[in-house]
């Protein structure tokens, strides 16, 4: 067990020994940096929870192939995802090095991003997930033409290529609909769920980023945390451990994830992409595959940043922060107006998707980025009034365009029109 897990001998050695004397408790943390290993060893210890048999990783039950499809009945997995690249690495991968390995993996990294539109968690709000609908019959329907056995490692037929682009391209936009953080009646439904009988041995309930759960959210998790039934394994994953509430850490298990160096990077690079690419971390080679990386999302944020903060009239000599002054300036000797920004970022991005699906999701990326822009503008204003004024209204007026994008699936480019315009005139 646990084969697939590189570079984490000690979260391994400690899972291994629980599951082997049947030790596992009732909640599991699952807590460490970001591309640390964590939702693989979540998924393999359900796996293992299931397993009839020894719990190897070829094992031939029919719970262990369920389980390394993601598609078993006692399998519930939600939240956030960390790395949506992952499908775009993956996609890389089989176009590069088709066979059967590279296309299971490919369909595992699908079935990660399906799994959170699981119909269970969104009992009663199906209108919220209508829009989806179609997108999500499409990628199975796709799903249907991609068998890894139907690839032996050769050249790919064209109509596989086909259904491996647009498997890519309709997973980024079905990204686009995932809640930011899992909602209240999210985990009531799953709260409804584990309390039924398995099909199998054991369910496991894995919630990818629980430390983005809002408090009405933590409360219901922690009415069922408190009495769990014997029937299920709760694993929660968190970067941000300090993130979470005490009262959820006092009721887990904490399995901790240490960080991965250059080397063993560069060996799951090799081993899992086939490729000989470096990355200082996985993060950096995910982000690395984007046709939008974060390095530019940044960059065009750090400049309308600099641009908001000159339309203000503040005089430079009455801010402090060095970090501040550079973005100004940087905005400066760019010698783009505001309207120039938008109409590159817009043509960098393909409208944001619209004219070409392989930037779905860059708006919300953009967003992303000027929000943490805008949090770096928060802590320098520990001695400007002023800048914490500026910052935390246009923080929010952010937040109300990224509300705004993915609850009403507004124009990104009428979005940001309206942001700049509440932000300062120009």
């Amino acid at each position: 067990m646990f084969e697939n897990l590189l570079a984490q001998d000690e979260a391994k050695t400690a899972l291994t020994r629980d599951l082997e004397s049947h030790k596992v408790p009732p909640v599991l943390l699952f807590a460490g940096p970001p591309a640390s290993g964590k939702m693989t060893a979540a998924m393999e210890t359900a796996r293992v929870l299931s397993c009839r048999q020894t719990g190897t990783w070829n094992c031939s039950c029919p719970d262990c192939a369920h389980h390394r499809s993601l598609l078993h009945a006692d399998l519930l997995l939600f939240g956030k995802r960390t790395y949506p690249e992952e499908i775009l690495a993956a996609r890389d991968l089989v176009l590069r090095s088709p066979g059967k390995s590279s296309a299971y993996f490919f369909i595992r990294s699908v079935r990660k991003l399906l799994a959170r539109f699981n119909p269970v968690l969104w009992e009663g709000e199906e209108a919220k997930l209508a829009k989806a609908v179609p997108l999500l019959q499409a990628i199975e329907e796709e799903l249907g033409l991609l068998e890894p056995e139907s690839l032996p490692g050769r050249e790919l037929q064209e109509s596989t290529t086909k259904a491996v682009e647009a498997l890519y391209s309709d997973c980024s936009s079905l990204e686009a609909y995932l809640p930011e953080f899992p909602s209240v009646s999210m985990i009531r439904n799953m709260e409804t769920w584990a309390q039924l009988a398995p099909v199998g041995k054991r369910k496991t309930v894995i919630i990818e980023n629980a430390d983005r759960m809002q408090d009405s959210a933590r409360n219901a998790m922690l009415k069922i945390l408190e009495e769990p039934p014997d029937t299920v394994r709760f694993i929660l994953l968190t970067s941000r451990r300090a993130s979470m509430i005490s009262t959820i850490v006092s009721r887990s298990r904490v399995y901790a994830f240490r960080p991965r160096d250059a080397a063993a990077t560069k060996l799951i690079i090799k081993r899992v992409f086939k490729s000989d690419e470096s990355a200082v971390t996985l993060q950096d080679y995910f982000d690395g595959k984007k046709p939008f990386p974060g390095s530019q999302a940044r960059d065009y944020a750090e400049l309308m940043t600099g641009l908001l903060l000159s339309s203000q009239g503040r005089d430079e000599s009455r801010i402090h922060s060095a970090r501040v002054l550079d973005m100004i300036r940087r905005a400066r000797d760019s010698g783009l107006s505001m309207p120039e920004l938008l109409e590159k970022l817009a043509a960098q991005t393909g409208n944001f998707g619209a004219k070409n699906k392989s930037f779905s999701g860059s708006f919300i990326q953009f967003l992303k980025a000027l929000l943490s822009t805008f949090s770096e503008l928060l802590a320098a204003s520990a001695e400007d009034p002023w800048l914490f004024s500026v910052a935390d209204r246009w923080s929010g007026l952010a937040r109300e365009t990224a509300t705004q994008s993915i609850t009403f699936n507004r124009s990104p480019e009428m979005l940001l029109k309206v942001l700049v315009d509440s932000c300062g005139e120009y």
